[in-house]
């Protein structure tokens, strides 16, 4: 059924090409108020970010193709405890989008060259998706820069291998036709943002208009469709860090929603076997955004770890 949604997506394109919009940065979160956007210079390019809080450093690390705003459910708590930075990736959300290949390898270096812009020295990472690899990797080729790691529903070597979803699939599916997967990226609509919305929750009555326009507007940023195209492009490198894996020596937990479309629990499971002494727990009614979509277990969950003692 997916395939032919993204076929409908695809034919729709002619309309739609010339659509993208420039990139215009908010002088406030919409989606919190009392946060105040900061901006850093990162080998050149900006960076969009906030931080809140006191205390030892703790970042907040979004996936593929999102923005800071999945965390808007745990800023607020987790400041009460810590200094939290949650960041748009380079290329993601209200940061620039240089056009460069977009590889693992450049968005771990650049998470540490963000770490090194404002100043953090080492910090607890928690990562969502793509936000997860990003932390992962980041323990085994820095691990001096990282003391805990909390990974949500996050991505394993074998990305394109493991995904489940019907969207990512399609674009599996097509990778090795010229053109074709960069075509149907650019090719998303609002309809289609809204499909890959609902295949990250288990309950889609939480995907209402405001959430969906949310993630719309910095989907049709001008710039967009090369980073998301130039990241799928690049997963096939990701499974050489696989090795790294059993390296990881930081306390971890792994938090899973149990309905997750995407990566399916066995996923987490089988990371959590891979990084030695981790934890790995599950959360109930809840799919690929657990900490957006059931906030008050997973940030118990995540506090109840991180004032563990190691």
């Amino acid at each position: 059924m997916i395939q032919v949604r993204w076929i409908v997506s695809f034919l729709s394109l002619p309309f739609l090409w010339g659509r993208s919009t420039p990139l215009v940065r908010p002088n406030q979160i919409e989606w919190n108020p009392s946060l105040t956007p900061q901006t850093v210079q990162i080998k050149g390019h900006t960076i969009f970010y906030i931080v809140k809080g006191e205390g030892k450093p703790l970042i907040l690390i979004h996936g593929y193709g999102a923005g800071m705003w999945v965390w808007e459910k745990q800023i607020d708590f987790l400041s009460q405890f810590y200094r939290v930075y949650a960041l748009d990736l380079i290329g993601h959300g209200f940061s620039e989008r240089p056009k460069i290949p977009y590889t693992p390898e450049a968005y771990i270096y650049f998470l540490r060259d963000f770490m090194d812009g404002v100043g953090i020295e080492k910090a607890i990472l928690i990562g969502n998706s793509m936000g997860g690899g990003i932390a992962w990797a980041m323990a085994v080729l820095f691990a001096e820069r990282v003391e805990r790691l909390v990974l949500i529903n996050c991505v394993p070597p074998d990305v394109l291998g493991q995904v489940r979803n019907d969207s990512f699939r399609t674009l599996v599916a097509i990778k090795d036709i010229p053109f074709l997967p960069y075509l149907v990226i650019a090719s998303r609509n609002k309809r289609s943002i809204k499909w890959i919305l609902q295949e990250c929750v288990s309950n889609i009555k939480l995907i209402t208009p405001e959430i969906l326009d949310r993630q719309y507007q910095i989907s049709k940023i001008r710039g967009t469709t090369w980073v998301i195209y130039s990241t799928f492009k690049n997963a096939k490198e990701a499974p050489k860090l696989k090795d790294y894996l059993s390296r990881i020596y930081q306390p971890t937990l792994l938090l899973w929603g149990e309905r997750d479309l995407i990566f399916p629990p066995s996923v987490g499971e089988d990371l959590h076997r891979a990084i030695k002494g981790s934890k790995f727990q599950t959360i109930e009614k809840s799919g690929h955004i657990p900490m957006w979509e059931t906030p008050k277990e997973v940030n118990q969950a995540m506090l109840s770890f991180l004032r563990e003692k190691s």
